[in-house]
């Protein structure tokens, strides 16, 4: 297919590599987003140059992959960040990538590498062959010494590594740029409700009291943007992601829920009429991906805004972020109570949340095949790939949720497919974890590499764990345990990116024991 710029795209498929192979190229991979910001930079300038553009059709085969379409490629290729730009050999091993690169630097590093691959292949190809058999070996080092129950220990460290990163001065977490770090704050209100811990009560109260008040905030169509490139919140990057604005709507609804401060309300509000005016799909009850940025058009006053084209939403339906979706609005009913009326309809968000949830189930969910990434809009062929941790995780956390609110036996049945199908598909006993995707047969490159992807297995390990309190199932709740050690072996390498794990733990040892008390839960324990 042809870009913009004249580069004639491939899709990841293995008739791409063979194409590579059989021609002797080099395979250039882009991977971005259609939110980031930086990949439509690279598209007007360096993807338009025209020495670019002439080398990659002609001594390359190029493949343009979307990061949230595609986890398990980002996973595995990314250089740092969107856009990345990377120079795989006909196998899929990567030789060498970057970020952004500007035109000069683009088709130097392209020149350099058609070059050496043309006269030199057998040194690469042994240089490569050395490093994969050092490769090898990590991922046993890295998760092959779960220790044989979780350490009580690790909780405290956790919350250090997450506070000595807090900023006081701007509040928030790292210096710049300042990111809604979604993980680190919810880790903060676990504490705080599960742990009646003040301080990271009070820390979670001061970063979302700044961030509603600062430039990462829109004030005329609300919503936050992805983040702020200073560090006192300002000069924002203008995209709008579901993701982040479905976990930011459940912290500020948790944030009212406990103190009834009118400042989280009107946050939590306004994060809501973004979503239902800008990414709502009143056909099917969903939310789209993401909207676009445009460093013209944020910065308009409301009224300028309204005689502009607003920027473009990507109207793909991930699992994911509807199932993380579902959870906020649940959250957002237990906080807000029911409507007034507005943007968002005379429906109660609770009903929005059961109708979400009953079309990811009926429409993105297959008994063989597990949880759909993804929805095309309509109209266009759908070929979604399936099995992927993050959206079974996700979307059984959503059902459990809704269960805790409705009391509804469909929503726990739901939830047990969802983690059915993860334990036996991507649950592997010898590492303690969970594989980031189903392995297909036509895997190539990297791809046949198992990951544990961290946060995602954190996530299922607290989704299994609430099943097995609720259902009963004291092999699921092994099965989490499990995992759950298998994190201990790699969470102090992550720093305050832990925070998901930290999430865990406190679930594990503060958590509901739910209607059963199952062998050895501490939580159970806990309640006598």
């Amino acid at each position: 297919m042809e870009g913009e710029a004249g580069v004639r795209w491939n899709e990841w498929e293995p008739g791409t590599l063979a194409r590579a192979a059989a021609e002797g190229k080099l395979i250039f991979l882009d991977i971005g987003a259609t939110w980031c910001h930086w990949c439509h930079v690279l598209d007007r300038t360096s993807l338009a140059d025209p020495r670019v553009v002439k080398m990659l059709n002609e001594d390359f085969v190029s493949v343009r992959v979307d990061t949230d379409r595609r986890p398990d490629i980002n996973e595995r290729y990314n250089q740092g960040g969107w856009p990345t730009t990377a120079v795989l050999l006909p196998d899929g091993k990567l030789l060498t990538g970057a970020t952004y690169l500007p035109p000069d630097a683009l088709a130097g590093i392209l020149e350099k590498c058609r070059d050496f691959y043309r006269r030199d292949r057998e040194r690469i190809d042994e240089y490569l062959r050395s490093a994969e058999a050092a490769e090898a070996e990590e991922p046993a080092a890295e998760r092959g010494a779960a220790p044989p129950a979780p350490r009580p220990e690790d909780l405290p460290l956790v919350k250090h590594s997450v506070l000595s990163v807090y900023d006081p001065v701007h509040p928030g977490f790292f210096r710049e740029p300042k990111f809604p770090v979604t993980d680190i704050l919810a880790f903060l209100r676990d504490a705080w409700f599960l742990e009646e811990n003040r301080e990271m009560g009070e820390t979670l109260l001061r970063v979302l009291r700044t961030m509603g008040a600062s430039g990462v905030f829109d004030p005329v169509e609300g919503g936050f943007f992805r983040y702020a490139t200073r560090r006192d919140w300002t000069v924002p990057h203008y995209e709008k992601m579901l993701s982040d604005n479905a976990e930011l709507l459940a912290l500020y609804a948790a944030a009212y829920e406990r103190t009834k401060d009118a400042s989280f309300f009107t946050t939590g509000r306004d994060i809501l009429r973004f979503l239902f005016v800008k990414l709502y799909d009143p056909g099917t009850g969903a939310f789209f991906g993401s909207q676009d940025a445009d460093e013209t058009y944020y910065p308009l006053p409301a009224a300028e805004r309204a005689r502009r084209f607003p920027p473009a939403v990507d109207r793909t339906v991930f699992s994911e972020y509807n199932g993380r979706m579902v959870s906020a609005l649940v959250a957002g009913h237990r906080a807000f109570g029911p409507p007034s009326g507005g943007e968002a309809g005379n429906d109660s968000l609770l009903s929005r949340a059961e109708r979400l949830a009953g079309f990811l189930h009926d429409s993105l969910w297959r008994r063989e095949a597990g949880q759909a990434r993804f929805l095309e809009r309509p109209g266009v062929a759908q070929d979604p790939p399936f099995g992927f941790l993050s959206d079974h995780a996700a979307v059984a956390t959503a059902y459990l949720d809704l269960f805790d609110a409705t009391g509804k036996d469909d929503y726990l049945r739901f939830a047990e497919e969802a983690l059915s199908y993860a334990v036996a598909h991507l649950y592997r006993e010898e590492a303690a974890g969970f594989i980031d995707r189903r392995p297909a047969a036509d895997d190539f490159g990297v791809l046949s590499t198992p990951v544990y992807p961290f946060a995602p297995n954190a996530q299922a390990v607290a989704a299994l764990m609430r099943f097995a309190r609720d259902a009963d199932r004291e092999d699921l709740f092994g099965i989490a345990v499990r995992a759950l050690c298998g994190l201990s072996t790699e969470f102090d390498r992550r720093g305050a990116f832990a925070a998901s794990y930290g999430n865990a733990l406190l679930l594990y040892w503060k958590g509901n024991p739910g209607k059963a008390c199952l062998r050895g839960d501490p939580a159970c324990d806990a309640t006598g």
